[in-house]
């Protein structure tokens, strides 16, 4: 990845003399005074004096708002006016820094030579970039109507509901029953019952009775192994694809994983092929889709009604799709003109690469973020 460090050593001279840099945020539309805009191009907008190349007795060096601005619109064009004076500032504070070093012979050294080669060639390389990315973003519409014609398939969309089960239970709380065994062992005190008390409980009792025996569910067994689970996440598919309610499956799949709290939603809205995994989204709909496993969990997925964006409704994201394949297309082919070859009697051999599914890879078949 290339890195510009014109603004980190620009915003670093701040540091250099006592202050604290300021973290340039986030593109945001261009700021300016009102009184700037009105300024004409050859107004100073950055005076420093004593310095100046070449060296003199009493000198000033002017930047202009012309000036200025070019060096904003090279690094930062949409940069907010507080961080614009502080580059200002810095900037006055590098001119400064450079004339000196340059007094000092020190523009003459390898390490400064070495040093401005890497500066203009990551500059080079940026601007390619640059020009690379303002080149494949030019997509017309009659293009991005084409492209979108050739690849409607990626302008579906459906509401997709979807299972997951646990692959491995929790274990089972065992000190959660323990202390409401022990306490229903011991003996309970007696109180003495008034007459008035019986007929109250007696009362409540009948009125009670009807209820809870309809109330009463059995309480889904948590599982006690993978084995299990496996057993569980067939038995569930089953019954999804005979066509139960995926709220009752999943809250049944977590109860036997001994998952506590409220289970996941069940539904998928407006999932795409590019958020479901593979060969999901060719399902008809109502279709449930077979098991789908990976390291945590199983899935199922169930397909609802699908329906296409219309061009104008997938216009930007048509444009985004087409500026990003051009983009790199053209980074490919720049990669292909050079062949790179390390000596490993110098740098030692290449690391292994990591193994599929390791750290911080995340599984095909994992479930679309909502």
């Amino acid at each position: 990845m290339i890195v510009r460090h014109f603004f980190a050593l620009i915003l670093s001279c701040s540091m250099v003399f006592g202050q604290a840099a300021t973290t340039v945020p986030p593109a945001q539309p261009a700021a300016t005074t009102p009184a700037a805009t009105t300024l004409p191009p050859e107004t100073p907008v950055v005076t420093i004096k004593g310095v100046c190349d070449p060296p003199a007795a009493d000198c000033t060096t002017v930047i202009t708002k012309a000036e200025f601005e070019g060096i904003i619109q090279a690094f930062q064009p949409q940069m907010k006016l507080p961080q614009q004076r502080q580059v200002g500032t810095s900037y006055g504070q590098l001119l400064t820094m450079a004339a000196e070093a340059k007094k000092r012979g020190l523009d003459k050294s390898a390490r400064v030579q070495v040093r401005t080669k890497i500066a203009v060639m990551q500059a080079l390389a940026g601007e390619l970039r640059d020009s690379m990315q303002e080149q494949a973003g030019n997509v017309t519409d009659a293009d991005a109507e084409k492209y979108y014609n050739d690849h409607k398939a990626n302008y579906e969309q459906a509401d997709v509901e979807r299972l997951i089960i646990p692959k491995t239970p929790l274990p089972a709380d065992k000190d959660a029953t323990k202390g409401d065994k022990d306490d229903a062992d011991k003996p309970a005190a007696k109180k003495p019952v008034t007459a008035a008390a019986k007929a109250a409980a007696a009362k409540a009792g009948a009125k009670a009775a009807p209820a809870k025996a309809t109330a009463a569910k059995p309480k889904t067994a948590v599982v006690a192994d993978e084995a299990g689970m496996a057993a569980l996440a067939a038995k569930l598919r089953a019954r999804a694809a005979a066509g139960e309610d995926f709220a009752k499956l999943q809250a049944e799949a977590f109860a036997a994983a001994n998952i506590k709290g409220a289970p996941v939603d069940t539904k998928v809205p407006k999932a795409t092929r590019a958020t479901l995994p593979p060969n999901i989204f060719d399902l008809k709909s109502g279709d449930v889709s077979e098991l789908i496993p990976d390291s945590r969990a199983f899935f199922v997925y169930k397909m609802g009604t699908k329906t296409t964006l219309s061009f104008e409704e997938a216009k930007n994201d048509v444009k985004t799709a087409m500026k990003n394949e051009r983009m790199q297309e053209a980074q490919k082919a720049v990669s292909e003109i050079g062949t790179t070859t390390l000596n490993d009697a110098y740098f030692g051999p290449p690391e292994p690469a990591a193994a599929p599914g390791g750290p911080g890879r995340q599984p095909q078949s994992g479930p679309p973020s909502n």
